[in-house]
């Protein structure tokens, strides 16, 4: 994703700037809300990632939600929006001005001045336009914790692979450095006969891959992070990696119904959904957005929109009839395929951690056997004929 640096004419006359994060320069356009009739140059940021990395400072997601719910028991206590949101946010510590706050007029423009997160800020500008800022502001929290409380989730079910599959690759580099630097000085220094073995002959092999070809697997590890979409195209439907390409799948799926189910319930039209979640994702994934909210523009059901074999059949089969149906028969359809999507992703995730757990198993075992055997076992053998 690159970051572009967009100049248009502000309201005042004046000539003013925003960077946004995006695929291209029409979706970056499309993130400032500005008009298009508005914007004078738009140019690409080259150094947009580095300094947004260190200039740029947000609230963690968890604290968003306790300070919309401050914001929101204020507002119920008689207080004014823009006196409770700023009692509740310690905006000095995102190195804000005062004279910055006090610009602000609606509840959007606080929270895009706060930086809060972006479905937060489409709930609460629904919600202040409906006239339910408060229970805008409840709903806001309790997303952002339901989508916390879900990370966490299905993070704990890949620890454990991620856990054993790392150990397992410190072990194939870390043992064969060591136990081959020291083999080879106890040959080629201290002039020792050492018996070796096929295992001994494993160990000084990846010392010399490891050490004499260092730039080499350098450079092929590079290469594979410069050309990973085309090694993903051509890699994603085999044995193991299918399972990967599955979850992103579910997952795609999932963050899809989440937020759909939320800015439907705020008053959000379909196309209006669309739109925010196509500008706000990149990759494959914005083009399967652009491709669905072209299918919408041309009238087709929701079910077709979501008929295309990167998004699980799950979404396709279940929004058949979706249309048809009333609000509460709507969103009880959503909640139960969330559900079931969540079931899938922990599934999936639960599959691939397996996987990745027998192979640091497996890896961890044969570097085990190979230090003993390779190394050791050399070095017990020529004691005792010294003996």
């Amino acid at each position: 994703m690159a970051y572009f640096k967009i100049s248009y004419l502000g309201q005042d006359g004046t000539r003013q700037t925003a960077k946004k994060s995006a695929e291209t320069k029409e979706q970056a356009i499309a993130a400032t809300g500005v008009p298009s009739g508005a914007i004078l140059d738009v140019s690409l940021d080259h150094f947009g990632a580095f300094t947004s990395a260190l200039t740029e400072k947000k609230f963690p997601l968890l604290e968003q939600a306790l300070m919309l719910s401050a914001t929101a028991s204020k507002l119920y206590a008689g207080k004014t929006f823009s006196r409770a949101i700023v009692e509740s946010v310690p905006f000095k510590k995102l190195g804000l001005s005062q004279m910055q706050v006090d610009a602000c007029q609606t509840a959007k423009d606080y929270l895009e001045l706060f930086r809060f997160d972006e479905t937060t800020v489409l709930l609460v500008d629904a919600g202040e336009k409906s006239g339910r800022l408060p229970d805008a502001l409840y709903n806001a929290a309790d997303s952002i914790k339901r989508r916390e409380a879900d990370r966490k989730e299905f993070g704990r079910a890949m620890t454990q692979g991620i856990l054993y599959s790392s150990l397992g690759l410190m072990f194939s580099i870390g043992i064969p450095l060591w136990a081959g630097s020291t083999m080879i000085e106890f040959i080629n220094v201290q002039k020792v006969s050492l018996q070796l073995n096929n295992f001994s002959e494993i160990i000084l092999f990846l010392y010399s891959l490891y050490t004499d070809y260092t730039l080499g697997i350098i450079a092929v590890v590079i290469a594979a992070f410069i050309f990973r979409m085309q090694i993903w195209e051509r890699t994603r439907r085999w044995p193991f990696v299918k399972f990967v390409n599955e979850r992103m799948k579910v997952k795609r799926a999932l963050d899809f119904v989440q937020a759909f189910q939320l800015l439907r319930k705020s008053g959000y039209t379909n196309p209006q959904t669309f739109r925010f979640l196509q500008v706000r994702s990149k990759g494959l994934t914005y083009q399967l957005y652009t491709e669905s909210l072209d299918r919408l523009v041309e009238g087709r059901d929701l079910s077709s929109v979501f008929n295309n074999e990167e998004w699980p059949e799950l979404l396709h089969q279940n929004l058949a009839g979706f249309d048809t149906q009333g609000p509460e028969g709507r969103d009880l359809l959503l909640s139960n395929m969330a559900g079931a999507l969540r079931e899938y992703y922990l599934s999936y995730s639960h599959k691939i951690s397996k996987v990745c757990m027998v192979c640091g198993f497996a890896l961890i075992i044969f570097t085990i056997l190979m230090f003993a055997i390779g190394f050791y076992l050399p070095l017990v053998s020529f004691s005792a004929n010294i003996t």
